[in-house]
């Protein structure tokens, strides 16, 4: 059994604190514990953090110079990938098939695009010199906001951390990190890089924990901007507690996102994409397509090959090769999706695939089998709330404008997806759709140097990756210099006490 420890000020931290215990989701064995963090503890790291901008070298360091550290994480990752992707697949969940790519190579991949991004960070912005009232030149400069702190939720540990983390700290702040108690194994391999490199004492920081951490850190004076990923509801909590302090956030919260079949779609293609983009890492991720809107002409034939593509989904434990879907994060996540399903069922759903548990599954996982629900409005519980399970919901719509506006009707915008042969219609479609991301024939794509990630209505506040991403973690300051030496030709000249 694994004991983690917190990572404060460049070296392992134990705490007084009671410890928590982790578990495999596959198996339910208890295989970790870690502290649940007092406010001492959270007040320790961000001291660290604060003497590391203060008096450290990190801010005073080239971006180029950041960018390199960035790299050698990478590489020191990339060095134990193996034992990176299998520690993943046992903390998350997420399987075999799936972990090496997007749990651990991901965030590799990111790592090495971010610190391609430095250059955006390494000269001022001039602006023309202007004439009058005087000869001066105006400068715009970026400079780091101080100490970030960035809460990762359990789906993505090592992924939301590298999406945190690395911006912040090429800008030049210094970080602390709280994960999901749940998942804490990705954030632990990212502090034994960070000894390997060398980074400097106090640039990152990782406090284990649950609430009291949680909210230790978001009210705490000396943290200048708080990035979170979570739910809605405890997103809205963060950004009060925030507010109490003058804090800037960003938040990355839930979705209930939308993939429109156009009449014309590829069948085969828009079911593969939508069933991979709604079971994978069991459903629990927030850009999830989980509502799928079919047209009256065609739902007949998408429900039957969703019911034969669904029903070929193997559901087991994360590490067997053979597995399409693995568990769920928690037995309490399980109750809470089986409990949605319940629900949507009694509203008048109808199950065409899943819903049941298989037997030879280990008997401590936290299993929900792959299930689709027809035959329900958008009205049904399984269609408005974000479940962050392996569920569909197939809802079918009239014309394309009533597609929109039924992908419309939601207090979510995060992504979406339209299929469609016609591509300059699906584009139209796409350009309707309330959401920060949306994919044509596809899901799940990222680019973090090109494209920023900002969820619309109730799905976020400010955005991650792309230029704007990097810029969120700055703050910008207009510096101008006056290159003339002619007082009387300033505004504010006087002789005798009186203005000119």
């Amino acid at each position: 059994m694994h004991r983690y420890l917190n990572f404060v000020d460049g070296a392992w931290s134990d705490s007084a604190a009671p410890r928590l215990d982790v578990d495999n989701p596959s198996t339910g064995e208890v295989v970790a514990t870690l502290p649940d963090s007092t406010t001492a503890d959270v007040d320790a790291a961000v001291a660290a953090a604060r003497r590391a901008f203060v008096d450290g070298p990190w801010a005073r360091m080239s971006p180029a110079d950041r960018a390199d550290v960035v790299r050698a994480l990478a590489a020191a990752l990339e060095a134990r990938f193996d034992t990176l992707a299998d520690g993943l697949v046992a903390d998350t969940g997420t399987t075999a098939r799936l972990a090496p790519m997007l749990q651990a190579g991901a965030p590799l991949a990111h790592l090495r695009d971010f610190a391609e991004m430095a250059p955006l960070l390494s000269e001022p912005v001039p602006f023309p010199i202007q004439t009058t009232p005087g000869l001066g030149q105006w400068e715009l400069h970026r400079e780091p906001l101080g100490v970030v702190a960035g809460f990762t939720a359990y789906n993505f540990p090592l992924f939301l951390a590298v999406w945190k983390a690395a911006p912040a700290m090429l800008a030049g702040n210094t970080v602390v990190l709280k994960p999901s108690p749940l998942t804490p194994f990705g954030l632990n391999a990212l502090a034994e890089a960070c000894l390997e490199v060398g980074l400097p004492p106090g640039v990152l920081n990782i406090v284990h924990g649950d609430r009291i951490a949680g909210q230790a850190l978001v009210a705490h004076r000396d943290v200048d901007l708080v990035t979170f990923t979570g739910s809605t509801e405890v997103g809205k909590a963060v950004m009060a507690a925030a507010a109490t302090t003058a804090k800037e956030v960003m938040l990355e919260l839930g979705g209930k996102s939308p993939g429109i079949v156009l009449p014309d779609a590829n069948a085969e293609l828009a079911v593969r994409g939508t069933l991979f983009s709604s079971m994978m890492n069991s459903g629990q991720a927030c850009v999830a397509t989980t509502r799928m809107l079919v047209p009256d002409s065609r739902y007949d034939e998408f429900c039957e090959l969703l019911a034969e593509r669904a029903g070929e989904m193997v559901l087991g434990p994360a590490d067997d090769p053979l597995t399409d879907v693995g568990p769920v994060i928690s037995a309490r996540q399980r109750e809470k999706v089986e409990k949605f399903i319940a629900t949507a069922v009694e509203q008048g759903a109808r199950v065409l695939v899943g819903n049941d548990r298989p037997d030879g599954l280990p008997a401590g996982g936290h299993y929900v089998s792959p299930t689709v629900l027809v035959d329900l409005d958008n009205d049904n519980v399984a269609a408005k709330d974000e479940i962050f399970g392996p569920v569909l919901s197939v809802i079918r719509y009239s014309d394309v404008e009533d597609a929109i506006r039924i992908a419309n009707d939601s207090e979510y915008g995060l992504a979406a997806s339209v299929w469609g042969t016609d591509l300059g219609r699906a584009r139209d479609v796409a350009s309707r759709v309330q959401s920060g991301l949306c994919w044509i024939n596809d899901v799940a794509q990222a680019d973090v140097r090109r494209t920023p990630f900002a969820g619309k209505k109730q799905s976020g506040v400010g955005s991650e990756l792309g230029t704007d991403g990097l810029y969120a973690y700055t703050k910008t300051k207009s510096l101008y210099t006056a290159l003339d030496a002619d007082i009387d030709a300033r505004p504010y000249s006087a002789v005798g006490g009186e203005w000119e």
